[in-house]
């Protein structure tokens, strides 16, 4: 769960006011002094959000790309906390009262591990100062501990197919590696073969061949998976599902250009230097390295990205396979 705010530097107020010290202030009480009674939120406000949550929840039928990635997500990470939604479901939400929204709040401040992220310009010492005297009177206990664990591979890939209204097709393809310790390699690899405008797959599968709409990958370096998905026509789905599994397969037994490794450092280096230009993506650029073993900054993750070899790319392309299978199509295609 995150709480964020973003505020003036105090330079630029008007009046010579601590707009910092105001803001941690004003997220200092709404977590701490919510508007609850006796063991419970208030009644007319817990139905609001409730409905606003179930809508939420419900809505994402009406996105075929979110409807197929949730779904599928049930098989390829089977048993492991990312198999649901971190939404919930419509019938749990239905089930929360203002009370068990409360404990469930209680459980939150008393038992929760806390990050506090702070960039911009400040010293931040009023940050410091007000956030660390923030739990002082709170009954701390059993504080939960923060981990990711890696993505076991399955014996044999599974394949499951859904149906809906729908024109067109979604394959997604679950590519697992549990082994695979070159974090860098696997980014690289996983921008090589359909992380930027010019990977393999949107050259050869989509300009080339003809065989999607679109098709992308995108990797979870924690759980170690890269993740392939496409938009195709139904008659399309086999021969774009080979073709995937085709360029894996060549990276793996003939490795990678220069001039591909050398694209997709430039890309990275491109897209890591742009944190500089936002205190957001700063503090989001280090909140995804929360369970890490250490922490880098963009330029010493960014040495490392360039230190990466063709031969550590191949290396990682060759431990990682095809997982899970997931079809979404019409229900016409399927029959």
């Amino acid at each position: 769960m995150v709480i964020n705010a973003s505020v003036l530097d105090n330079r630029y107020a008007l009046n010579g006011e601590n707009l910092e010290a105001e803001m941690c202030k004003l997220i200092r009480d709404c977590i701490l002094s919510p508007n609850a009674e006796n063991g419970a939120f208030d009644e007319t406000v817990t139905s609001l959000m409730k409905g606003e949550l179930i809508d939420s929840i419900d809505s994402v039928i009406n996105n075929k790309s979110s409807y197929a990635a949730q779904n599928a997500n049930k098989t390829a990470y089977r048993g492991e906390p990312m198999e649901k939604s971190a939404l919930g479901t419509h019938e749990e939400a239905e089930n929360v009262t203002p009370q068990s929204a409360y404990a469930a709040y209680r459980r939150i401040i008393e038992t929760s591990r806390v990050e506090i992220f702070v960039a911009g310009s400040s010293d931040f010492e009023d940050a410091k100062r007000i956030f660390g005297d923030m739990f002082r009177n709170v009954p701390r206990h059993d504080i939960c501990s923060l981990s990711t664990s890696v993505s076991p591979l399955k014996p044999e890939p599974e394949y499951v197919s859904d149906t809906m209204n729908m024109n067109q097709a979604i394959i997604r393809m679950y590519f697992k590696a549990p082994k695979c310790e070159d974090k860098e390699a696997r980014l690289l690899l996983a921008m090589i073969l359909g992380g930027m405008t010019t990977s393999r797959f949107f050259m050869n599968i989509r300009e080339k061949q003809s065989l999607c709409y679109y098709c992308s990958c995108s990797p979870n370096n924690h759980k170690r998976v890269i993740t392939a998905y496409a938009g195709v026509e139904p008659d399309n789905i086999k021969r774009c599902e080979e073709a995937i599994l085709a360029e894996l397969k060549d990276i793996a037994e003939n490795g990678v250009t220069e001039d591909e490794l050398r694209t997709a450092k430039l890309e990275y280096s491109n897209q890591i230097t742009t944190i500089y230009d936002s205190a957001a993506a700063m503090a989001a650029f280090y909140l995804v390295q929360l369970a890490e073993e250490s922490v880098s900054s963009p330029k010493d993750m960014l040495k490392r990205v360039e230190a990466v070899t063709a031969d550590r790319v191949q290396a990682a392309a060759r431990m990682y396979k095809l997982d899970t299978v997931y079809t979404l199509s019409s229900e016409e295609a399927a029959e």
